[in-house]
């Protein structure tokens, strides 16, 4: 696997496009790391996680719908058909890279950073421009569906996955850290 910075590709792309000059601001930079060839991404649970299913032209153009989308945080894409999936989550904890059956698919994942969450907690005007913070009650907060784990913000977690506290759990979907610590839902009797 490799990576490349994604900004690099959205000036090379504009670069051809000079009636529309664009700039692209240091929170919307993205690292993505590509698998080879042959692989797709296996979700542990699609109907949380799928956040958008289509076409795209290329393995670029997948890779930018992703990054154009703030939940994305992985995507595949199998160039036979065109398919492109994106979803959010992390690649470690909300699924697997697996096997596809076709031998022209890959799967890309946007690699995270501390920096990228540097201003967690400022006023909303130091992540107006952020792909990465979202502002809430007039402060810079993790995107939904993440919280932060002292260094960035990681995705929470779903049903069965082991937990220490009640926000690694996805509270959308009515999870909580059960005393067993792990994800599940609490009920009452």
């Amino acid at each position: 696997m490799f990576g490349f910075y994604f900004r690099s590709i959205f000036l090379i792309s504009y670069f051809f496009m000079p009636l529309q000059p664009q700039s692209i601001s240091l929170g919307w930079q993205s690292t993505m790391v590509l698998s080879g060839s042959g692989f797709e991404f296996s979700p542990i649970d699609t109907q949380a996680l799928l956040v958008y299913e289509g076409t795209a032209g290329s393995k670029l153009g997948c890779a930018q719908n992703c990054h154009s989308n703030a939940l994305c945080r992985i995507f595949d894409f199998d160039d036979q058909s065109g398919r492109c999936r994106i979803f959010e989550g992390d690649v470690v904890t909300m699924g697997s890279i697996v096997a596809s059956s076709s031998s022209q698919s890959c799967v890309g994942y946007i690699e995270l950073n501390p920096d990228q969450f540097a201003y967690l907690g400022q006023p909303c005007s130091f992540c107006e421009d952020s792909r990465y913070l979202t502002c809430i009650n007039s402060i810079c907060q993790c995107q939904p569906h993440t919280v932060f784990d002292g260094s960035i913000c990681q995705s929470q977690k779903l049903l069965g996955t082991a937990c220490i506290n009640e926000t690694e759990c996805r509270m959308d979907l009515n999870l909580t850290c059960l005393p067993r610590q792990q994800c599940g839902r609490k009920y009452c009797y």
